[in-house]
């Protein structure tokens, strides 16, 4: 507190205007499907992913480094299910994308998601609406989610 109370904070804008376009169109997809899905922004990877106990899935100081990995990163965006399950990790491209270590960032994120078994869709800064909707549509249909009749 004491650190804190040494300073003052102004709110940050979440998302930029083409981030925000995604947004919109997750949100407009979603209530058309139906289903009971939410989209959430800038959501922290650890909070939905995490890595599995037992011995199969590495020692527990494995476990750990690699929770330290993902735990810090975001995801542009999460949608998830009508169980708060994770059921689409999106993340948007932007122009300015491929900065600093911007890759290696994203190349934790993918292999983490991949691992977990959620669907993963990367929308590059230039795209074609109708596809990127298709593919959404794709990853959201219930029988062709892991898990689901």
């Amino acid at each position: 507190m004491e650190f804190i109370s040494r300073v003052y904070f102004e709110p940050r804008r979440l998302l930029n205007k083409s981030e925000y376009g995604i947004l919109q169109v997750l949100e407009r997809l979603t209530r058309e499907m139906g289903g009971g899905y939410r989209v959430m922004a800038q959501t922290s990877l650890g909070e939905v992913i995490a890595p599995v106990n037992g011995a199969a899935s590495g020692s527990e100081e494995a476990r750990d480094l690699a929770f330290r990995s993902i735990n810090s990163k975001r995801l542009d965006f999460l949608v998830i299910d009508r169980t708060g399950m994770p059921a689409l990790a999106v993340e948007y491209q932007g122009h300015g994308h491929y900065q600093n270590r911007a890759f290696m960032r994203d190349a934790v994120k993918r292999e983490a998601i991949r691992k977990a078994r959620v669907p993963f869709l990367e929308i590059p800064a230039e795209y074609d609406r109708t596809v990127v909707e298709n593919q959404i549509r794709s990853a959201l249909r219930p029988d062709e989610r892991r898990g689901s009749a």
